[in-house]
């Protein structure tokens, strides 16, 4: 399952121009680099707010700009997040021009 959901999230990271990481090479979570002038805490409650989808804000790892996804979950909720999530920077960064 770990594995499936990786290739999904790496797939997912390389088609999505705002966002970026270092592919995890063990563990279960990812570091998300995102490239839009908001704070990490705001985009996270604002994502959970209109689509649902929780990450954990880099704020809270001393790590701004950066959002944490856990990824050891049901394959089939990894895959109908991470669209929520591409239709939400798609919607944010519109808005911030």
């Amino acid at each position: 399952m770990l594995r499936e959901n990786l290739q999904t999230l790496d797939a997912w990271v390389q088609g999505e121009p705002l966002i970026s990481y270092v592919k995890p090479q063990a563990g279960t979570t990812a570091l998300l680099k995102y490239d839009l002038p908001i704070g990490s805490r705001d985009f996270c409650i604002r994502l959970l707010q209109r689509y649902g989808v929780m990450f954990t804000p880099g704020e809270a790892l001393d790590v701004e700009g950066y959002l944490r996804i856990g990824f050891a979950n049901n394959p089939e909720v990894l895959k109908s997040g991470l669209p929520r999530v591409s239709q939400f920077l798609r919607e944010l960064a519109a808005e911030l021009k």
